[in-house]
Parts: C-alpha cells; structure tokens; sequence
C-alpha cells in the first residue's frame, strides 16, 4: 500500500439497494490473490447460475464473453487452487454414449492461503451436472446483483475487479498500488483495467492540482458506480467532487493560518529574533551555492577539452550511403513501427503475462511473446510476392492484413493449438499459416461453435 496520508477527501463505492435477482458471495474468494480477477469471477457468476444449469465450456464461453481458451485458463486456476472439482465420465458410464464432465464449484478451499483460513459452514446445492458447496453466509459477504455479473458491457477482467472492489469496506483508500496488492494481476493490467471502467462509466477517477489538495501535491479521488454513468454524468460528478475538494482545503487552511497568526503573535512577546538580524551561517550557505555552481561550469569545461582532444568518429549523412546501408535502415525503422503495432494489437503484456505463467522454470515467455511478434513483422515487411499456407499460395496483402488484424485471443488459440503438435519441423512457417487460418475463419469458427447454445441462454436468462 501506499504511505498512507489523508486523502482530501474520501474515495466512494456507490452500490445499488437490492431487493430482487442478486447473489450473496462470501468476500474469502473475492480477495484471493492466487486466483485472477476474471477466474473470480467465473466462479462468482457459476454460484448466481440457476439450479437446472447445465454446465459445459461453450455455456461458460456465452455467459462470460471470452474465447473457449480464456474459459479454459479460469477453469484451471480454480482446479489449481481447489475452488474446482472436475469429473471426467466416459462413453461407457453414459447413455447418450459421449464424454461428460460434472463440476464441483468451491466457494472456499483450505488450499488457497491467500485468503483467511477459518472453519467454514458449507450448503450444498445441485445443478443438473454440477454441485454448488456454498459459504453458510452470517458474516463476510458481499451481495452482488445479478444484473452486473451477467452485463455484457463488462469482460471478466473489469467484472472481477469490480467485484474486489464491491467486497472492500468503505473506509478503504483507494490507489494503483493498493489495488496491486489484493489482485494476482501486476500494475500494467491493474491500470488499464481501471481505465477500461473510467470510459464504461463505472469508475470516475478525479484528479485533483497541488492547489487543491489538502498535501499540496497531486491526488486522486475514486468514485466506482455498480451502475455505469453516463459520460455527462461521469464530468458533473468529476466536476462536483473538484468543488468540494477546493472547499475542504480552503476550510482547512482558513484554520491554519488563524493558528499560525495566533503562534506568530507569541513568538514575537517572547522575544523572538527577528529577519533584520540573521543568522550569521547565511553568507556561507550563499558562497556554498556559488562554489557548487562553480565546480559544475569547471566540470563541464572539462568535459569539453576531452572532446577537442578525443573527438567522436565523423558519422556518414543519408547521401553518402550506399543503397543497400539505406535500405537496411528503412527496414530496420520500419521493423520498429510495425512491432509497436502488432503489441499494442495483441495486448502484449496480457499475452506475454498469460504466456510465462504455463512455462517451466527453465523457459522464458516472454522471450517467446517478442518472437513471436517479430515473426509477425518479418511477414508484414517481406518482398516475397506470395506467401504459402498449408501448400496452397496466398498474396501478400492478404497475409499482410491478417497479421495485421491479430489480437490477444487469436494467438492463444494458435499457442493452444501448437502444444499439441509434435516435430514441427518449421516453426516459424507453421506459426504464421495457424495465425493466418485462426484469424480468417475466427468468426465463422466461433459462430458455429455458440449458435447451439444461443436458444438455451435466452430461455434461462431472457436475453
């Protein structure tokens, strides 16, 4: 946590009253620090599901709106940390005669030391291929309504932090650095998170000048909504909490300087010295300034009689390059450009994050995440006319316009996909043809894949 200093004025949490349609969670696997925002709030969202709810990953894919690979990823944080029990059965134990999977949700686990241990009253409830082992709720909960954890206006990354944020007391301050501290996500994703609330309207975020802080320094004011605001609404309430910000630390110093006038006159019956008779250190603290000076202006005609005497090697201009040396920097720039692009398309630290966490101590993910992006590059920026894709030849802008439009999801597919695959023998071009087809036929895949279970939502949930 930050030095704590006392804030201006105070951050706020605006919840809604609930009377109807919300879930009671405990606040012990809200604040895990092992488990991600978004796998909280899988498992938030699995203990809201109604009782006749047939859990599979292409339902959790729906509800969630993330890819199969996301869901997969929170399904597996969970198993890691005891908030998940799956049961694999196969063929021959089932009528229908395909595999089938009961899950077994946890809304506490002793495995998870993150949260505070402590003997727990569990309720069981069973769904129609899962069981709920909810915390008996007498204390430590947070009430959730069930509008915002099925909201698609929200991905799991900005639920799950909402969610942290709902479950905190409101004496709580608020700060980047805080919020590090209770989530597993560093300070890159925390940030962007909270920036992705602050354009949603769930979170205003005030900042208030040296003038008009109480510390006399730069300060933030938070205000997170459980119903978003609109952007007009979001100014107005900036605008007032500026207001009373100004109005605080002008009560504040109003009182200082009654007290101050009240010490001075004091100070001065006492006998206190007076400005006309200074300190007798003053004139040295004065020549010390100007030796200081002094030694800086020597030091930096030093600096420049070396270089007269070793002066740096006489750099070739543009014209006197020869054309391939131009070309190279050409490229080399445009290398440059182009990596920057393809990062900030796929969410490079996301990725990289998601990358590092499955290699063992040995690998280096993110290592792997810039080469891959540079493989991406080196197909953007290739003279080649064609490029071959599963032994069929495709024209450049067409490949060049899929690297292009690659993002975080496509690449985990890719990355999945490519762990299965054994003796690959190029893997370069292997990498580029499973991008290149992930990113072609990504919505007609995904489309297919959630058309089956479109009806079954809409009946459940009305939407």
């Amino acid at each position: 946590m930050d030095k704590v200093i006392q804030k201006t004025i105070g951050d706020t949490v605006c919840r809604i009253h609930k009377t109807a349609d919300f879930t009671m969670l405990s606040n012990g696997f809200i604040g895990s620090t092992n488990i991600s925002c978004q796998a909280i709030l899988l498992l938030a969202q699995a203990m809201s599901l109604p009782k006749n709810w047939n859990f599979t990953i292409k339902g959790l894919e729906k509800i969630c709106a993330v890819g199969e690979t996301a869901v997969r990823n929170m399904l597996k944080e969970l198993e890691t940390w005891g908030y998940l029990v799956r049961t694999k059965l196969m063929p021959s134990k089932e009528t229908h005669g395909r595999i089938k999977y009961i899950y077994d949700f946890y809304e506490y686990s002793a495995k998870d030391t993150s949260v505070p241990q402590a003997d727990v009253v569990m309720e069981t409830y069973t769904a129609e291929n899962a069981t709920l082992y909810k915390v008996k709720k007498n204390s430590h909960f947070t009430v959730i309504s069930n509008k915002l954890l099925r909201s698609k206006k929200l991905n799991p990354k900005q639920k799950g932090l909402l969610l942290k944020v709902l479950s905190l007391p409101n004496t709580w301050r608020f700060s980047v650095s805080g919020i590090v501290k209770i989530c597993k996500e560093g300070k890159s994703a925390i940030k962007a998170r909270l920036a992705e609330l602050t354009e949603l309207g769930y979170l205003v975020r005030t900042q208030l000048k040296s003038n008009e802080s109480k510390s006399r320094g730069f300060e933030y004011i938070y205000e997170f909504f459980e119903i978003a605001l609109s952007k007009e609404d979001a100014e107005k309430k900036s605008e007032k909490t500026r207001k009373n910000a100004k109005k605080s630390v002008k009560d504040l110093f109003t009182k200082k300087s009654a007290k101050k006038g009240a010490d001075t006159a004091k100070k001065q019956h006492s006998g206190f010295r007076s400005a006309e008779n200074p300190n007798a250190e003053t004139p040295q603290a004065e020549k010390q300034a100007q030796l200081n000076t002094n030694e800086k202006i020597n030091k930096n005609k030093k600096l420049s009689y070396q270089d007269s005497i070793y002066p740096s090697a006489p750099q070739k201009s543009f014209q006197q390059k020869s054309e391939d040396e131009r070309m190279m920097d050409g490229y080399t720039q445009n290398f440059e450009i182009y990596k920057s692009i393809i990062k900030q398309n796929i969410d490079f630290y996301e990725f990289a994050s998601w990358l590092d966490s499955y290699c063992d101590d040995d690998e280096d993910g993110w290592a792997e995440a810039e080469q891959i992006v540079e493989a991406m590059v080196r197909q953007i920026l290739s003279t080649k006319p064609y490029e071959v894709i599963h032994g069929q030849k495709f024209p450049r802008a067409s490949v060049e316009s899929a690297m292009m439009k690659a993002n975080i999801y496509h690449l985990e597919n890719v990355v999945e996909q490519m762990k299965k695959v054994l003796n690959i023998r190029n893997y370069e071009a292997y990498l580029i043809s499973s991008v290149y087809n992930e990113v072609v036929n990504f919505h007609v895949k995904k489309n297919a894949e959630s058309r089956a279970i479109s009806y079954d939502i809409r009946q459940t949930f009305g939407y």
